[in-house]
């Protein structure tokens, strides 16, 4: 699995819904947990930001765009 995968697969187990935002926390400590670096999280996070997944905020937060339901192809 891939870092974009646990990611959204921490956000499908935190049941994130759009508009809700989700402490950044939640998903590093887990994703660190299973042997994710700090480098692979950060641009899982970004890539995405750039499908328009997710927005990155303020707060060391994040808010999903759209329902996160199944695992989908990058």
């Amino acid at each position: 699995m891939d870092a974009i995968e646990a990611i959204r697969d921490c956000l499908r187990k935190l049941d994130a819904k759009p508009g809700e935002p989700v402490n950044i926390f939640s998903i590093g400590e887990p994703l660190i947990d299973a042997w994710f670096d700090q480098d692979s999280i950060v641009n899982g996070l970004y890539s995405l930001e750039a499908q328009q997944v997710i927005e990155i905020m303020n707060g060391n937060r994040i808010s999903l765009l759209k329902a996160i339901t199944t695992s989908t192809t990058k």
